[in-house]
């Protein structure tokens, strides 16, 4: 019998596995959900209990999909949400909720880290951008500076891919790709961590974990992680991924002529590349192999403004605003939405950036503001695009788009008519659990390199091109030029409002 292999994508707002043939044809899909917490405004968190149980019951969904055991799976691989830092205990349990990549709660040490080294200096060290949250660091030194306890009595100061194989295995690791993005990696070598920025920062590097390639084998899935998955104990399981990177892998993404667009709760493209870019907008992660990087370019909260406005301000689910925004005029009646719900990454890098609704008037109808929400998704895309346009050696040839929003077809078909170019959408949605599941294959030596496990990704890719309409295409164009505009006006002012007492949103309150 050919090995069956698990992938494992640990996302943001739910945990989804797939049982995947050595083909890469997958057999079986399953979901669970868990919840995205903010205690204090700025702050957002999880609970790693919530991944465990969400990968026990996502497990077994696919097995059941699949019609097989759990025990008859030969390898696990996993993709994580990154960068995202959890301290652990000596037996893998959380000693505090897990600090993710939007948080904004360790802004003082951002400053500490610029009064130590200096912004421009660390940038360059590291090769990404010094931000609450995205900056793996300066989480790590909050819970130093201000949850003493548990920093002090963590055994591993670990990331979302340590916590899962810890689980599972035992052991504890981490990959080139979270390090990379960790802020605590000098930009020329992610495989191990920096004596020199640790100790700067005062973070305990003893207590980091092990850098392992994504690729390779973490641990055997224990007699205890057996018992609660149903997994045969010694299945081999991958170190795995940022979810970004297994993400692409599951696109067959490997050329610098291809971009990925991965749409999800956050909006993220990734370009493979040779060395790392030399572009402030964009993140510098680690890819699979050695000397291999991905160029992200990274929204906040893409996805999560299209469903925080069907719930908060449509009332409507989204498939419903979805038919509400189709039946309004491109441009959306002169409304411009700034989907920065949560601060934004690239290309403005600013935790206190704000959404924003601009141009409403007495005739803006419900129609209008629900197109206005999509396009400015649309709009972001947009600008993550430029930005990989500005690294690419040569001009882009494909865009390659994966994950769940590329089921909506007016979205995609609003996409190309904004970028006023072709968008190519995959058949196959969920690349983070492919890719995942390939990394396990690569760990138990079902492929034998990464170019194998890349080469059965690209054999699947089956592709739905969405052309962009010529006349909304140039009804777009000036909207796009207001929009990119609209943060630089507005800049000041959301910022002085940021700066005011305010109360937790409610729809942070709840799962993102």
């Amino acid at each position: 019998m050919a090995p069956l292999l698990l992938g494992l994508d640990v996302g943001t707002s739910a945990v989804k596995a797939g049982v995947f043939t050595d083909s890469g044809r997958l057999l079986g899909l399953g979901r669970a959900g868990h919840a995205v917490q903010s205690p204090a405004p700025g702050w957002t968190q999880c609970k790693p209990q919530d991944w465990w149980h969400g990968v026990v019951a996502a497990l077994h969904a696919a097995c059941a999909a699949a019609s097989v055991r759990p025990d008859e799976l030969a390898a696990v691989g996993l993709g994580t949400l990154f960068p995202c830092v959890v301290p652990l205990d000596a037996a893998g349990r959380a000693l505090h909720p897990a600090i993710l990549y939007s948080d904004l709660r360790s802004t003082r040490q951002v400053h500490a880290v610029e009064r130590a080294v200096g912004r421009r200096l660390y940038e360059r060290m590291t090769g990404n951008r010094l931000v609450p949250g995205t900056c793996a660091a300066t989480s790590l030194m909050w819970l130093r500076d201000e949850r003493t306890d548990a920093y002090r009595r963590a055994h591993t100061l670990g990331f979302a891919n340590t916590f899962v194989t810890a689980r599972l295995t035992g052991r504890f690791f981490t990959d080139p790709s979270h390090a990379a993005i960790s802020g605590l990696t000098d930009i020329r070598d992610p495989w191990r961590w920096s004596d020199d920025l640790c100790a700067l920062l005062r973070v305990d590097v003893a207590r980091l974990p092990p850098i392992l390639g994504s690729g390779e084998a973490a641990g055997a899935v224990t007699r205890k992680a057996a018992d609660a998955t149903g997994l045969r104990p010694g299945t081999p399981v991958a170190c795995g991924a940022g979810d970004v990177p297994a993400g692409v892998l599951g696109a067959g993404g490997h050329s610098a002529d291809t971009l990925i667009y991965i749409a999800g709760t956050t909006d993220c493209t990734a370009l493979p590349t040779r060395r790392p870019a030399e572009e402030p907008r964009c993140a510098n992660s680690a890819y699979v192999p050695r000397e291999a990087w991905l160029s992200i370019g990274t929204t906040t909260s893409s996805g999560a403004a299209a469903a925080w406005a069907a719930r908060e301000v449509s009332g409507l689910a989204l498939e419903e605003m979805t038919s509400l925004a189709d039946s309004a005029a491109p441009g959306a009646g002169g409304v411009v939405f700034l989907p920065y719900l949560q601060g934004e990454r690239t290309p403005v890098w600013d935790p206190l950036a704000r959404g924003a609704l601009l141009g409403l008037t007495s005739s803006t109808t419900r129609a209008d503001i629900a197109r206005a929400i999509f396009e400015g998704v649309a709009f972001a895309l947009r600008q993550l695009v430029e930005c990989a346009d500005a690294i690419a050696p040569a001009p882009l040839r494909h865009i390659r788009a994966v994950g769940g929003p590329t089921a909506n077809a007016f979205l995609n078909q609003l996409k190309a008519d904004v970028l006023a170019r072709p968008l190519g959408v995959a058949a196959l949605q969920e690349t983070g659990a492919l890719g995942a599941a390939l990394l396990g294959g690569m760990a138990a030596g079902v492929y034998g390199s990464f170019g194998e496990a890349v080469a059965c990704a690209e054999a699947l890719v089956d592709v739905h091109t969405f052309e962009p309409d010529p006349a909304r295409t140039a009804a777009y164009a000036e909207v796009y030029r207001v929009y990119a505009d609209a943060y630089a006006a507005t800049r000041d002012l959301t910022h002085r409002l940021a700066a005011l007492p305010h109360r937790t949103p409610s729809w942070l309150d709840r799962s993102i």
